[in-house]
């Protein structure tokens, strides 16, 4: 339909123009089209003015009947637009320059052979009726020009006149003379009912009117049948008047909205059934949706298809009585009824309980341990695969009710950590040196105790094998540096009588053991006897060397000829001092000692050919000191005696025959050796003195370290107080290596063979040694490990006592991640509780599953059984008597509750019924109403119930 908006005309400006240039003459000839019609641009060429032309103006002219020329005002431009009062005249331009006005030939405007067409109605047709309040509007009636000219809006005003058709005449409507017009409100209380316009319009000086418009009837025939037809579309107020088919009833609906979308807004409001087409028009979308949702059905993936249709299933549930009546004979219905419930299906909670059995089977229940049945970590995986093949062909409902699936869950858990502990084998290689195997051993074996029984069990006995070959590894090494060190130290003296040949080996070899031992791990390292003894000898070698070269070097200055005695004296002297600084263990190394002392110096005591009185007595004396050279042959006591006297006849001599008491030195020294053994023995009676006992140990102790350190006569001169000391240990030091065997006998096969009570006796004991002694403890790593699984325990015997009986199932979960080692600590009485209530919760699941078998037996091929109420109400008394764990395995008690709500849903929409026969006639429309509606809001399957329930 053309579609124009009505312009009203405006009047062209008037525009103040420039005067012409006076006299100036008019010379050469500007060229303008000759040919032109309104609304045309006319434009001046100047092409063929002289060059160099400077053009400061230009004025259009209209030349006049007489040949006079008439100023356009304002068409001062170099162009210019002719309007429409410029028809059929002649018109010139000139251009003006400083000195010259040029002019141009002449342009004669074609005439205008104007039409008007008919007028058309905006949104109606010859065919529409109009209702009384529409407001009819006036487009078209467009002015044409044969000629090709386009007017403009400003060139053309309108006016309208309106009519009534009485019989074949046109009577006026008096005021009626807008592009508009509203029928009146009582249009059809008179006549006449048929209605016309006629338009008029002006351009310059031309009026043309049109032909009159076609006749619009005013009436309310079209939305009073569109209402009856609308309201047709409902039969008994509550479905869809479905006579033929859901496409013709479809293509209906759409046919009367099309004719109410052609109607105005007034004639719209008339029809005031329309919401009843609007939910019509979106149930059979609906229905349509549904349609073609069940016809993508083959196209789905199978295992898909379950889910698909129970979201199908859904959708229809949700349409009400109403959108319903759109499903002919029940089709959509029955389509989904018959892919949700084919009778083909396999009875998935039989399948069900078989796989519950299935799982259960992994475990047994032994001697109050629990363990895989399929013994190796290959059958189980292959039993677990088999039962997840078996569940993944359940339905995501049935998945749901498979009872157990934690030990499942476990099995497979179990079976990943035990494959991730296998790889860490690949670390241990036999090639690696003993230390390398053993730390790779320690962190395997670290890893090895967190597991549980039934994990422990799991492991490959080869794999086992390994573990224990690699933690081996530096026994073979540690009992050779143990035979080693025990070769080399001793008590009174080292056992390995070096010699001049011998010496380098002997220091290269004990090298070589304490290298060895630097690269033990610390547990191994520990158990290496007597290191600090190794240690020792390593240090006295050294030292034992330095005095060892001395004596070399004595022994060659001797044979050296003429080297002066008090050289040689002062040599010997030195060299002697320094041996008898060593103690025994430094001395037994000195193989060239005995030569040494077999050679003491010649010392020729000249005093000038005089020979003092007392000579006699002075080389007495030096045959006496002479004795003292073996100290060994004196106790302290006799020592001191014989020391006293010498240094007292020592005294009495003359200074001339003091010289020939050359050996003096050995009475200092013995004086020397004295006064330390009797500095050593004041801290021995110090320490017999202590009365406490702990203390005493400790002073002993520091007593026995500084008798390792004292120079071998000082040892022999304090050895029997010494000795005596020694004794008071006895009882009173811990037997480390006992406690060490002790805790190494704690556990067999991974389990604990002692109870909680003697691993904290062992605690203690090893607490109580000092830091030394528990560096000889071996085993301490067992120990502490025992130590905090006696806490995780005791930690879970605190939970069993207070949750057992009333809480079982957080117990039970609580001990399955105890380790092997751990549960091993639990009393036998308790752990078969434990066991015993894991067997009877799975029992108690029997139980539940017969629930969940009844509920899902309320319903049958989708619909509810008959007798709902009965049955619901004996599942929900079964149920309310359930303990809390065993609920948790009603996995389908949402249909339950969804059951007992749809019970009470229908039973109010019964009982609206029951008010609605039970209402005086006069409440008894608005009753039913109220039923009706309620009614027609039941899903297809709570229908089924209601008809049920109540025929």
């Amino acid at each position: 339909m053309n579609k124009k908006f009505l312009l009203s005309v405006a009047a062209i400006p008037a525009v103040i123009v420039a005067p012409a240039v006076v006299g100036a003459e008019e010379t050469s000839t500007i060229k303008i089209n000759a040919d032109a019609k309104v609304n045309d641009i006319i434009t001046a060429d100047v092409k063929n003015l002289p060059s160099n032309t400077y053009v400061n103006s230009y004025q259009w002219y209209y030349i006049e009947a007489d040949g006079s020329e008439k100023l356009i005002p304002g068409a001062t431009g170099i162009s210019f637009k002719v309007p429409a009062e410029a028809e059929k005249k002649t018109m010139i331009v000139k251009a003006i320059t400083s000195s010259d006005t040029y002019k141009s030939n002449t342009c004669t405007i074609k005439p205008l052979q104007l039409s008007i067409e008919e007028p058309v109605f905006e949104g109606y047709s010859s065919t529409n009726f109009v209702t009384p309040g529409d407001t009819v509007k006036v487009v078209g009636a467009n002015v044409i020009d044969a000629n090709g000219t386009k007017l403009e809006s400003n060139q053309i005003t309108y006016s309208y006149q309106w009519f009534y058709k009485v019989g074949e005449v046109f009577s006026i409507i008096n005021g009626a003379t807008g592009a508009t017009f509203t029928i009146p409100t009582d249009a059809l209380d008179k006549e006449p009912k048929d209605i016309v316009v006629k338009v008029t319009a002006k351009v310059g000086a031309y009026t043309l009117e049109s032909p009159p418009s076609k006749v619009l009837t005013v009436s309310k025939q079209p939305t009073e049948t569109l209402t009856k037809n609308i309201k047709d579309l409902l039969k008994d107020g509550n479905k869809y008047n479905l006579t033929t088919t859901f496409e013709e009833f479809q293509a209906l609906a759409k046919d009367l909205d099309k004719k109410y979308q052609a109607l105005s807004s007034t004639a719209k409001a008339n029809v005031t059934n329309y919401e009843v087409l609007k939910r019509a028009l979106a149930d059979i979308a609906a229905i349509e949706a549904l349609k073609e949702k069940l016809n993508k059905m083959g196209n789905v993936d199978k295992k898909d298809l379950p889910q698909f249709l129970k979201n199908l299933e859904a959708d229809y549930n949700k349409l009400d009585y109403l959108q319903r009546s759109l499903d002919v004979n029940d089709e959509i219905y029955n389509a989904i009824k018959l892919a949700l419930h084919n009778p083909s299906n396999i009875d998935e909670l039989t399948e069900v309980r078989e796989i519950n059995k299935q799982i259960t089977a992994l475990l047994s229940y032994e001697n109050s341990y629990i363990k895989y049945v399929p013994s190796s970590l290959e059958s189980l995986q292959a039993e677990v695969n088999k039962i997840e093949t078996r569940m993944s062909k359940l339905s995501k409902d049935y998945k749901a009710i498979v009872q157990n699936q934690t030990i499942l869950q476990e099995a497979k858990q179990d079976i990943k950590k035990i494959e991730q502990f296998l790889k860490s084998f690949d670390k241990l290689s036999p090639n690696d040196t003993p230390s390398k195997q053993v730390t790779t051993a320690k962190s395997i074996r670290s890893t090895y105790e967190k597991f549980t029984y039934k994990q422990m069990l799991l492991v490959p006995n080869t794999y086992k094998e390994k573990l224990q070959n690699a933690e081996n590894a530096e026994q073979i090494q540690i009992m050779k540096l143990n035979a080693l060190i025990q070769s080399y130290v001793g008590d009174k003296q080292y056992p390995i009588n070096p010699t001049k040949e011998t010496w380098k080996e002997n220091v290269d070899n004990v090298n070589k053991i304490i290298s060895d031992y630097k690269n033990l791990t610390k547990t191994s390292a520990a158990q290496i006897k007597d290191y600090d003894r190794i240690l020792t000898l390593q240090k006295d070698l050294k030292t034992a060397e330095k005095v060892i070269k001395d004596m070399d070097a004595y022994l060659k200055l001797k044979k050296t000829s003429g080297v002066s005695e008090s050289k040689l004296k002062s040599s010997y002297s030195s060299t002697l001092k320094a041996y008898n600084k060593l103690t025994s263990l430094q001395q037994s190394l000195v193989y060239n000692a005995k030569e040494f002392l077999n050679n003491s110096p010649d010392v020729t005591v000249g005093n000038g050919g005089k020979e003092p009185q007392d000579k006699a007595a002075a080389l007495a004396l030096k045959t006496k000191i002479d004795s003292l050279a073996n100290i060994t042959n004196y106790s302290l006591q006799q020592l001191e005696t014989e020391v006293a006297s010498a240094t007292a006849e020592y005294k009495k001599l003359s200074s001339d025959a003091r010289k020939y008491v050359t050996n003096y030195d050995l009475l200092t020294a013995a004086s020397k050796d004295i006064s330390g053994a009797k500095s050593f023995l004041k801290k021995v009676q110090d320490a017999k003195e202590e009365t406490d006992v702990t203390k005493q140990v400790k002073k002993i102790q520091t007593v026995q370290t500084a008798y390792a350190k004292l120079p071998a006569n000082q040892q022999h001169l304090a050895k029997d107080e010494y000795e005596k000391l020694l004794k008071l240990l006895d009882g009173n030091v811990p037997d480390v290596s006992k406690l060490d065997n002790e805790i190494a006998a704690m556990i067999n096969n991974d389990m604990y063979t002692v109870s909680i009570e003697k691993i904290k006796e062992l605690s203690t004991q090893y607490n109580k040694l000092s830091s030394s002694d528990k560096k000889r403890v071996t085993n301490a790593s067992i120990l502490t490990t025992a130590v905090s699984d006696v806490k995780k325990v005791e930690s879970f015997m605190k939970q069993y006592d207070k949750s057992f009986e009333k809480n079982p199932a957080t117990v039970i979960k609580a001990f399955s991640k105890l380790t092997s080692k751990q549960t091993s600590l639990i009393n036998e009485s308790v752990r078969k509780k434990i066991v015993e209530a894991e067997a009877k919760q799975q029992a108690a699941n029997e139980s539940a599953l017969n629930l969940v078998e009844m509920i899902n037996g309320l319903e049958k091929n989708g619909e509810y059984i008959a007798n709902l109420d009965t049955e619901v109400t004996k599942i929900r008394t079964s149920y309310d008597k359930l303990s809390s764990t065993e609920k948790k395995i009603v996995k389908n008690y949402s249909k339950l509750t969804q059951a007992e709500s749809d019970l009470k849903k229908v039973t109010e929409v019964y009982e609206l019924y029951k008010t609605y026969e039970a209402a005086t006639e006069e409440n008894k429309p608005a009753a039913y109403k109220t039923w009706q509606t309620a009614y027609g809001k039941l899903s297809k399957k709570l229908e089924l119930l209601y008809k049920q329930m109540q025929p």
